[in-house]
């Protein structure tokens, strides 16, 4: 078994992701663990809005910067038609 950790800067971008997705495809004849971490900088953008909803402060910019973070990537992935656009929305949303 192999096993690959990524980190957010090779999921950071469409670019990046297809970079990853190409490395994990070469990898085709035996059982793999693949681990990938948040991209970019989800992780430090939901510290800041998990902060401010424990402050009591208005964090829809923040949230919505993410969404069109993850977003900009899928459209850059993806027909504007294909699921993963609304299954972010509603991940984002609820």
């Amino acid at each position: 078994m192999r096993v690959f950790k990524f980190g957010g800067a090779s999921v950071k971008n469409a670019p990046a992701v297809v970079n990853t997705a190409s490395i994990i495809g070469t990898y085709t004849d035996e059982p793999l663990l693949v681990v990938v971490s948040a991209m970019g900088k989800t992780t430090n953008a939901l510290e800041v809005i998990v902060q401010a909803i424990l402050n009591r402060q208005d964090y829809k910019n923040e949230l919505q910067q993410l969404k069109d973070y993850h977003l900009s990537i899928t459209h850059a992935l993806f027909d504007p038609d294909h699921i993963v656009h609304k299954e972010i929305i509603a991940v984002l949303d609820s």
